[in-house]
């Protein structure tokens, strides 16, 4: 068993804070909706916003692999009713999941 939570999903304090440009392709539509943001406010920047919005999701998936490792160290995964209710209390349903990404 690998610990996935300590891999490179989870690098050390500091690491990557100088910034490196790269080019991404987004559609014409959410840029308009990203401009939009920045013109009112919400973001510095286009990059300030899409950098935001990777890191949210970057800890999104640490925190999943975490978990996951959790489960594989306990020997099960939640039950049937556990995920029920967690959906539940979350708002999520079965379509948002992991399953579509």
């Amino acid at each position: 068993m690998t610990d996935r939570a300590n891999s490179s999903l989870n690098p050390r304090p500091g690491a990557g804070a100088d910034a490196s440009r790269s080019s991404v392709s987004l559609p014409d539509d959410q840029i308009e909706q990203i401009r939009r943001l920045v013109a009112v406010g919400r973001a510095d920047s286009v990059s300030d916003y899409v950098t935001a919005a990777v890191a949210e999701r970057l800890e999104r998936d640490r925190s999943l692999t975490e978990l996951q490792d959790l489960f594989e160290r306990k020997g099960q995964a939640p039950g049937a009713e556990h995920l029920a209710w967690a959906r539940e209390v979350l708002g999520v349903n079965d379509d948002e999941g992991e399953g579509k990404k």
